[in-house]
Parts: C-alpha cells; structure tokens; sequence
C-alpha cells in the first residue's frame, strides 16, 4: 500500500470531499510555547475525527469483540492553528481493501486546511487479534462515507 502525502493527494484540502465532519476544541493546554497547537494535538483531533465516524457506522456492524485499530497514519502539517480558532476534522472513506479501510481527513479552520491525513484502518477479530476480511454489510456502511467529488 502506497501512504500519500498531501502533494501527491491535494484534494485532501478542499472541504466539498469530506462527507463526515466533527468540530475540536482548543483548549488553553493543547498550546505549545509558542500559543501553536502542538503537532499531537491535530493527530489527537484526527483520530476522534476517524473513530466518530467508525462508532457511528462500523460499530453498530461489528460483534462485541471484533474493533476497528489503526494500522497507519501519516499526517501533513500545513498552517499553525491558534487559541481562538474553531477547528473541524473532515473525514472520508478512499478507498476499500479487502481487510482495510483507506480513509483521507482535513483538519479545517474555516476554508483554509491546516492539516491532512492519510489512513489505514483494519478490523482485528477479537478472537485472533488479527485484521479479519470487511463483511459486505460493513463494506455498504463505510462505502456510504466515500470522498465527494470536487
């Protein structure tokens, strides 16, 4: 699997892709000494970004045991994000492997993208702890949250 970075995949930054939107908080303490959100912060972000839209449409899907575990991420910083601001995380499905879930987010304030991510999401069997195939009602749900066109 080839991770893309936001030069090889720019419509990472463009808001009319993402599907699924969850706003974040900055908060006094997620600044850095400079009054930047810290780089963890926006990774923090993206994962309630990702796991929002998870618990909403693959959990319900899932047996007790099975759960959704990240497998990659790779995320590009592009503006400093400050105390004030009113940051949302887009978040799409890009694409269905037969065990992944490729999904691209924009960390937004306002039109302007302050950061992208690329990631690869697998479903572990809570038997195995292994990545287990997508069932075809899991594949329709996550199919429902695919980018948007530009």
């Amino acid at each position: 699997m080839t991770k893309r970075t936001l030069a090889e995949e720019p419509r990472l930054a463009c808001r009319a892709l993402f599907p699924h939107w969850r706003p974040a908080v900055v908060r006094h303490s997620d600044l850095d000494p400079h009054g930047h959100v810290t780089n963890s912060v926006f990774a923090a972000w993206l994962d309630d970004g990702r796991y929002a839209l998870l618990r909403e449409v693959l959990r319900p899907l899932l047996p007790p045991d099975d759960l959704p575990a990240l497998a990659s991420l790779t995320v590009d910083f592009s503006r400093e994000i400050n105390f004030g601001d009113a940051p949302e995380i887009g978040t799409a499905v890009l694409r269905l492997g037969a065990r992944s879930i490729v999904m691209g987010q924009g960390l937004f304030v306002g039109d302007s993208c302050a950061a992208s991510a690329h990631s690869v999401t697998v479903v572990m069997d809570g038997r195995t702890r292994r990545a287990r195939p997508l069932t075809e009602a899991e594949r329709t749900a996550l199919g429902r949250f695919g980018g948007r066109p530009e």
